[in-house]
């Protein structure tokens, strides 16, 4: 009888490395899968903090933008004594119409007019009385409204004054602390502007060759305005400018609201202050040719 020819190993065995490379090939394939799930849900994790960290800064940049804005608003307004200021009298009409309170001289047929943006948080109404009484000299004043009291917001507002009072052939620009800053920066851009009044105020740009009149009024006793910016913007402002520091003046004697944030005590009455200011004021209207 024949024996049978044994099988070669090759035949009579598996390939065991083949076998284990497909037994563990599921092992290797679930390994991969979870490599790729962690990196994705490291890479998500990334992605949903980084949101979080944007929502977080935009909720505190919303929260101070509406914390600005809402401190802008709540500034300082006319006084209760003197809203008398703010009502007709015999000499002259007040009239408010919109973001504009206008003072026109009564029997009189005012050709200048005097244009002024207030102060940083400072209402318009809290320059009453310096308007009315220049107004009383025969001169058109428009105090003008600032959104949120911030006159950067409303430095081209003044040109409404202007095409609704045809009849004004020379116009003045001024204002108080900011809003003189923003008024010059309104009349470099507009042809129709003559003078320009400074109140604890400076230029941002040099307007010492523009050809503008310049009155400059500040208090020794200003403890707001920067003194230094003061001092340095007279090489920005024309050579015939005239300068006017009220001694014993304050920076809140300017209007009627009160005491400004870290102002000092004025040592002369706040009477006596506006009388000045007017004063000055109207003589430069005067003068304007």
């Amino acid at each position: 009888m024949k024996k049978r020819k044994a099988k070669s190993n090759s035949e009579s065995k598996y390939d065991t490395f083949s076998i284990t490379m497909e037994l563990e090939r599921p092992l290797l394939y679930n390994d991969e899968n979870n490599v790729d799930k962690n990196n994705k849900l490291k890479k998500e994790n990334k992605s949903q903090i980084r949101k979080k960290r944007i929502i977080t800064l935009l909720t505190v940049l919303a929260l101070f933008v509406i914390g600005f804005f809402i401190w802008l608003s709540n500034g300082y307004s006319l006084q209760k004594e003197d809203m008398k200021y703010l009502q007709s009298n015999s000499k002259v009409e007040v009239t408010a119409k919109g973001d504009y309170t206008y003072f026109t001289p009564k029997n009189v047929s005012a050709t200048k007019g005097f244009i002024f943006y207030p102060g940083v948080r400072v209402d318009s109404s809290s320059y009453a009385k310096l308007c009315n009484d220049v107004a009383s000299y025969g001169y058109k004043v428009v105090a003008v409204d600032m959104p949120f009291n911030y006159a950067n917001f409303g430095k081209n507002k003044a040109n409404k004054v202007i095409e609704d009072n045809p009849e004004i052939t020379k116009w003045v620009i001024g204002g108080d602390s900011l809003g003189g800053t923003v008024a010059c920066e309104y009349a470099i851009n507009n042809k129709n502007i003559e003078g320009i009044v400074l109140i604890s105020s400076y230029p941002r740009d040099n307007i010492s060759e523009l050809g503008f009149k310049v009155l400059s009024l500040w208090g020794s006793k200003d403890n707001v305005v920067d003194y230094k910016e003061l001092i340095n913007s007279k090489g920005q402002l024309p050579k015939d400018t005239k300068y006017v520091e009220i001694e014993g003046a304050n920076h809140s004697q300017f209007a009627n609201y009160g005491m400004y944030g870290g102002d000092e005590e004025a040592l002369i009455s706040s009477d006596e202050q506006m009388d000045i200011t007017v004063r000055n004021i109207v003589n430069f209207l005067y003068n304007i040719q």
